[in-house]
């Protein structure tokens, strides 16, 4: 893990690494352990989102982006404000994603078709009506759409580390996520 994190970071390119292993032998805990000794080494520090799904979830598309996507939000919100109160984590707010997404908006991070995109895996930010002009659309077209709309809140956390945690049952992803 250590040495693909570390190719990542002397390539300056992205890379999928996929930790496989029967349930609580700790996986996770050596994700952590590898980022925090990363920082300690390197000195850089990355952005781990994480998701964590169950057997169930497998059946609700984009549904392992949920939690990264809207964790994603708030560090990006937080990382563009002009003034430093993004030091302060959260800093007492706990605004909707859909505030945070016309927020990005008016500060020109994202614009509608990236809300209408965002939407997609957190329906709550966009009118159901409106999200319903994506039915029928070639699903490779919004699958690329999808994605770059993702990485314009993605690029302001660079470096950033996906996490999806499964618990229990949780191995299948559904194929929407798996695409993106």
């Amino acid at each position: 893990i250590k040495d693909v994190v570390g190719c990542a970071i002397d390539q300056g390119e992205g890379c999928f690494l996929s930790i496989t292993g029967d349930r609580y032998t700790g996986k996770s805990k050596l994700v952590r352990e590898v980022l925090n000794s990363v920082k300690n080494e390197v000195g850089m520090e990355f952005c781990a989102l994480w998701s964590h799904r169950s057997g169930v979830d497998s059946f609700t598309s984009f549904f392992p982006f949920r939690e990264i996507v809207s964790a994603a939000l708030r560090e990006c919100e937080a990382r563009t404000r002009r003034d430093a109160t993004w030091l302060c984590k959260n800093n007492g707010h706990d605004e909707s994603d859909e505030a945070i997404v016309q927020q990005l908006i008016r500060r020109k991070i994202l614009d509608k078709s990236d809300q209408l995109m965002i939407g997609r895996i957190l329906p709550h930010v966009m009118n159901a009506e409106l999200l319903s002009l994506l039915k029928g659309r070639n699903p490779t077209v919004m699958i690329k759409d999808l994605a770059a709309s993702l990485l314009k809140i993605m690029i302001p956390l660079q470096p950033v580390l996906l996490v999806f945690e499964a618990i229990g049952n949780g191995d299948d992803i559904d194929s929407s996520s798996f695409c993106l």
